[in-house]
């Protein structure tokens, strides 16, 4: 079994977070912990994300086919960036992988990595970046203690004051990341450069790859995890197109109540019992037995009946229970659109009222600050289910609320938000977040989703007409939720999410080349004409 990470093979509290190595060992595997290129105790110059591990998990995956030891049979796995190394390492063809077992990876670099929908990720980004890359590469690049001490002093002080550097401007030279140092972190301002999609993105992830990924594979995913998107469309890509009928046939998929990284049964604020926990997982294994069962059947041929298994398994929240599906998205689920009326009601009946639109102003000097979410940022902001009254009275949010639901409500699958809007500004950008309303009135985000609006077609920039009337829809991604009985769905509408994405300066300027900021109106239509709505998957 083999892992391939840049965060030090001799960190356990990552490299074994989801599969005990040494249970497996016990098991009978020799599990291959190794450093990527450049990184920890590996040669190779300076690290750049993915840019050589097709090839080089290729050459890893022979190494350790090759050994005295081995069997011929390897299998891939670990979570986040070394979920994606497994991902590449089969993509790369080398006939000795059977199975892999990525847990929360990435997928293509710009749609749902380090970008989101035109709005860059840029607290993920910087995060990552100082924290989890900086230190070691500070380190490595001035091996003398004279050199290095001072300014990794400065990188504790720079990530310790998180929102306040984010708030540099233009990010282009963003000064924690060192811009005319190429031994720190040169691959921060290549993601810059990028800014929409383009063939140098899609080659770094596994963007048209998976026809050729031969071997089973078991995603494990979070319904709170900033890499849900790419989870569901890896195993979409598996089941469709796969690079053999055993591989499509086989491939399966589990969805917990996670944030990323965080496989505990309290995410965020709210408890999901102790069912979600990946040390109980429906009171009958945990994530290392389940992974040493799939790699049983794939690796040591065992006949264990994982074949039989369904091929999804969902834990529904507020239920609070996991469920197994014959596929995602369910077929059963029944698009429902729901309507986001003048009076700032939330109903499945549109009603046109006398002022059929809400408006707002948005100022990037003054974004609205991140309240919980898929988010992966320093501990002061949680992941997940958060009570979002901290952001409730803000000017800049818009709230549609429904009545108390006199019956449980089943939302699972694909959410999205089509919205009829207009803005002041050559460019600007939405935020939808579909909310749980307690009967005490606490409020907890289940899914959201963010738009550039220049970025509407996904493809190409697009500078907007002031005041124009645009529709426009918004990906909230996907949630397995039951609104209990007494419970309201509440929307909340703005536009912006700081930091976990850049501000919009509103004038058409590239958000991370930007100096000046300019605040707009917003309006969100209700007519009958331009009647915003969100589209809810209702299972019955």
């Amino acid at each position: 079994m083999l892992q391939r990470t840049p965060y030090n093979k001799e960190l356990w509290p990552i490299t074994a977070l989801t599969l005990d190595p040494i249970k497996a060992a016990a098991a009978g595997y020799v599990v291959i912990i190794q450093d990527v290129r450049a990184r920890w105790a590996s040669e190779g110059g300076v690290f750049f994300p993915y840019q050589h591990e097709l090839d080089d998990g290729y050459d890893s995956v022979g190494w350790a086919a090759g050994q005295d030891y081995a069997s011929g049979r390897v299998g891939c796995y670990g979570l986040s960036y070394m979920g994606a190394t497994s991902w590449l390492a089969a993509a790369s063809g080398h006939p000795a992988v059977h199975a892999l077992s990525p847990t929360t990876a990435p997928l293509d670099f710009w749609r749902d990595h380090f970008w989101r929908s035109g709005a860059l990720n840029i607290g993920t980004l910087a995060m990552w970046a100082l924290r989890a890359i900086g230190p070691a590469a500070l380190i490595r690049s001035r091996p003398n203690p004279a050199d290095f001490f001072p300014p990794l002093a400065q990188l504790i002080d720079d990530i310790d004051n998180f929102a306040g550097i984010l708030r540099e401007l233009p990010l282009t030279q963003f000064g924690p990341a060192h811009p005319d140092d190429e031994s720190f972190l040169p691959f921060f301002y290549e993601f810059l450069r990028h800014p929409i999609p383009d063939q140098w993105t899609s080659g770094l992830l596994m963007t048209n790859r998976h026809a050729a990924v031969k071997v089973p594979s078991l995603t494990i995913a979070g319904w709170h995890d900033l890499l849900l998107n790419a989870d569901l469309q890896h195993f979409r890509a598996m089941r469709e197109g796969a690079g053999s009928e055993l591989a499509r046939r086989q491939s399966k998929l589990v969805i917990g109540s996670w944030a990323h990284g965080m496989f505990q049964h309290v995410v965020g604020q709210l408890d999901f019992g102790f069912r979600a926990n990946g040390m109980f997982l429906d009171l009958k294994e945990d994530l290392t037995k389940l992974q040493l069962r799939w790699f049983d059947r794939w690796l040591k041929e065992e006949r264990n009946r994982v074949d039989d298994e369904a091929p999804v398994k969902i834990f529904v929240q507020g239920r609070n229970r996991w469920r197994d599906e014959s596929e995602w998205p369910l077929a059963r689920a029944r698009t429902t659109n729901w309507f986001l009326n003048g009076d700032g009601s939330f109903a499945r009946e549109h009603m046109v009222t006398e002022n059929a639109t809400r408006s707002y102003v948005y100022d990037p000097n003054d974004p609205c600050p991140t309240c919980g979410g898929t988010t992966l940022l320093p501990p002061q902001y949680a992941s997940g289910p958060v009570e979002q009254s901290p952001i409730l009275a803000r000017r800049d949010v818009l709230q549609y609320i429904s009545p108390a639901l006199e019956t449980e409500l089943e939302v699972t699958g694909p959410v999205r938000a089509v919205l009829y809007v207009a803005t002041s500004g050559r460019d600007t950008d939405f935020m939808v977040k579909l909310c749980d309303v307690h009967p005490d009135g606490r409020c907890y985000n289940v899914c959201d989703g963010v738009l550039r609006v220049s970025f509407r077609d996904g493809v190409t920039r697009q500078a907007v007409t002031p005041s124009a009337l645009l529709k426009i829809e918004v990906d909230l991604w996907a949630t397995a939720m039951v609104f209990k009985t007494g419970h309201r769905l509440r929307v909340l509408i703005t536009s912006s999410d700081f930091p976990r994405y850049d501000r919009n300066p509103n004038t058409f300027e590239l958000a991370h080349e930007a100096r000046v900021f300019q605040p707009v109106v917003q309006q969100v239509f209700n007519s009958s004409e331009a009647a915003s709505h969100l589209v809810l998957p209702e299972i019955n």
